[in-house]
């Protein structure tokens, strides 16, 4: 492997992003936002006070682009150790955010200078060229003469020793394909505009577990012990070995995840409260989706299903009661709870809208 290094401005590297020379999508890298604001102001302080910063790394391929009405290849680099740097110091250079009101007073030339509880647009002139003529340096590695394995190598090394969550360094080691895999059945509509993911679940993955969660209880072939983040991180390094198999499988929960939102699609219908798809009950709704499938029920059918079991779990004198709550209390990860769950919704589906 041979690394290219070259120091970028700030100011440089900001107008990189703008043009989309830089990109941070790369399958196996964790989402944006994982800084709290503290963490944000610490960095941008370090930057203007000329703080020790360590190196971003870049992997550089070539995209055809269309300038000037003619194409032309243009140089493009994915960030591969660097993103919530670069990501939130862009932010702030467009005032996406104040910094925290704790935030230190900066030295500059022996003068000191405020920045606490400002965005960059307030800044003194001084503190702003401090931070935009600031250097980082880079490194580039060419992604044509790299495999996916010393790629996925270099980032768990990066990482390792880094708050990354189970989930986040799961990907590097299932591979880049199926990294890319999972985080587009991530970004499914389902899961963007009906499902009840927080915004923190989605910052740390889960959603991409509960995606995991839904392959690992489909699939035959793979004995888990329980539906724990560690086991089913255990499962995902499974992939690279069994890929045909596993394509099945992930376009399975890919034909549930579009039945269901077929089934919500719909203006007064999205309006309702999507309590089932909230991570612990997300899986089992896939699944009991695929056995609706299989019998021919319909996305609209489902749905009116779908909100009499939800009127359901809770009253006793329901036409079909469930038992599905004795299984979604304390220990859910447990393989027995979990498997309850499944046969609970699954039974009453059935009587619904079989019998």
């Amino acid at each position: 492997m041979e690394f290219k290094n070259v120091a970028w401005s700030i100011k440089q590297l900001s107008k990189m992003i703008n043009k989309e020379t830089i990109k941070f999508n790369y399958p196996i890298q964790r989402a944006g936002e994982q800084w709290n604001i503290w963490e944000k102001s610490l960095w941008i302080h370090s930057l203007a006070g000329s703080y020790p910063i360590p190196p971003i790394y870049f992997l550089s391929y070539e995209e055809e682009r269309i300038i000037k009405d003619s194409p032309q290849l243009v140089p493009i680099r994915q960030t591969l150790d660097g993103k919530q740097r670069l990501t939130n110091t862009h932010n702030y250079l467009n005032d996406g955010y104040k910094l925290d009101p704790a935030t230190p007073t900066v030295t500059i030339e022996g003068m000191e200078y405020n920045m606490a509880g400002l965005l960059f647009s307030e800044l003194d002139e001084e503190v702003q060229d401090m931070i935009l003529s600031r250097t980082l340096l880079t490194y580039t590695l060419d992604q044509a003469k790299t495999t996916d394995e010393e790629i996925e190598d270099i980032f768990y090394r990066l990482n390792n020793g880094k708050s990354l969550t189970t989930q986040q360094k799961a990907k590097a080691l299932m591979g880049t394909k199926w990294a890319k895999i999972i985080q587009e059945l991530g970004e499914h509509k389902l899961v963007s505009e009906y499902a009840s993911f927080s915004a923190g679940q989605i910052k740390t993955d889960a959603h991409l577990t509960a995606i995991m969660q839904t392959m690992m209880m489909l699939d035959s072939d793979y004995e888990y012990k329980n539906v724990s983040q560690n086991e089913i991180s255990k499962y995902g390094q499974t992939f690279k070995d069994e890929t045909e198999h596993k394509e099945e499988l992930a376009k399975k929960v890919k034909q549930a995840m579009d039945f269901v939102y077929y089934g919500f699609d719909n203006e007064e219908k999205s309006k309702k409260e999507t309590t089932l798809l909230k991570k612990v009950h997300f899986p089992m709704v896939l699944i009991t989706a695929l056995r609706a499938i299989e019998k021919d029920i319909d996305s609209d059918s489902f749905y009116e299903w779908l909100m009499d079991f939800k009127k359901s779990l809770k009253n006793t004198n329901a036409a079909i009661p469930t038992n599905y709550l004795d299984y979604a209390g304390k220990g859910t990860t447990d393989k027995l709870m979990a498997l309850g769950r499944k046969k609970a919704m699954m039974e009453h589906m059935e009587t619904y809208l079989m019998n």
